[in-house]
C-alpha cells in the first residue's frame, strides 16, 4: 500500500477523521502495514496487547474464546474496511493489558497497525492530536459498549417466556 493510500485509510477512519493533514502525516509515521490471510488470527483473547488496528481492506471477526482447547469460539461482531479495533489496550493500565477478545480474519486482510506506545507518545508530544484521538476513541468505545449491552440484553431476554402463566405450565 502506498503512503497516500494509507493516509486515505486514516482519513476515513472515525478515530482520525478530525485530524488535519499535518496531524495525519504525524500519525502515518507511527503506522505500519500488516497483511493476514483469511482464517489467520491477528491476536487471541488474553494475548498481551500492544497495538490498535485499522482495516484497510478485508474483514475480521471478533470472537470470545472459552479457554477450553478445541472448543468453538463465540462470534461477537464482524468488522469491515475502515473499522478500528484493539484500542482498549491504549486506555487500560499496563498490568491489565490483555486482549478481551480474539480477532480472526474472515478474508485476506490488509491492516494498518499502530503500536500503542508510539501513538501515546505522539499524543503526549502533540496534545491537540492526543485530545482529538482520545475523544474519538472514547466515543468509539462507548458505541461498542452500548452495542454489546444491547446484544447481551437481546440474548438474555429473547428466550424468556412471554408471560408468567406460560412459565408456570412449562
Amino acid at each position: 500500500m502506498h503512503l497516500q493510500e494509507s493516509k486515505r485509510v486514516l482519513r476515513q477512519t472515525d478515530l482520525f477523521r478530525d485530524l488535519n493533514e499535518i496531524h495525519l502525516d504525524l500519525v502515518l509515521m507511527v503506522c505500519e502495514e500488516v497483511n493476514y490471510l483469511g482464517g489467520e488470527y491477528i491476536f487471541r483473547q488474553d494475548d498481551p496487547g500492544d497495538a490498535l488496528y485499522i482495516i484497510a481492506s478485508g474483514e475480521i471477526e471478533v470472537v470470545l474464546e472459552s479457554g477450553v482447547e478445541d472448543e468453538v469460539s463465540q462470534h461477537v461482531t464482524t468488522l469491515g474496511e475502515m473499522a478500528s479495533f484493539g484500542e482498549m489496550i491504549l486506555v487500560e493500565e499496563e498490568s491489565q493489558g490483555l486482549r478481551a477478545a480474539g480477532a480472526r480474519c474472515l478474508t485476506d486482510t490488509q491492516l494498518l497497525r499502530i503500536e500503542g506506545e508510539r501513538l501515546l507518545k505522539l499524543c503526549y508530544d502533540y496534545p491537540e492530536i492526543g485530545f482529538r484521538i482520545m475523544y474519538r476513541m472514547a466515543a468509539e468505545l462507548a458505541l461498542k459498549l452500548r452495542d454489546s449491552n444491547l446484544n447481551i440484553r437481546e440474548q438474555l431476554f429473547s428466550h424468556a417466556p412471554e408471560d408468567e402463566s406460560e412459565a408456570e405450565t412449562g
